[in-house]
């Protein structure tokens, strides 16, 4: 159950933390690749947290399935 909650808290901090960079983005009016790319593995990370948090029949791969392979099998 703790991992549950802990799990929780850390989608509403990603979350948090994802609007905080579009509020960013937004007020900038010069192009920030940095933030950009920060903004992408913000979403990247609430969505692998979405999957972590979803009943095990609905979950499905996020990200690259490489990087959860074996690398004895590469």
């Amino acid at each position: 159950m703790m991992t549950l909650a802990r799990l929780h808290a850390a989608l509403d901090s990603v979350v948090d933390t994802e609007q905080v960079m579009t509020q960013i983005h937004e007020s900038s009016a010069v192009p920030q690749p940095t933030v950009t790319r920060v903004r992408q593995l913000v979403a990247e990370a609430r969505e692998l947290l979405r999957s972590m948090l979803a009943r095990p029949e609905g979950r499905h791969v996020v990200g690259n399935p490489l990087s959860r392979q074996d690398p004895s099998v590469r």
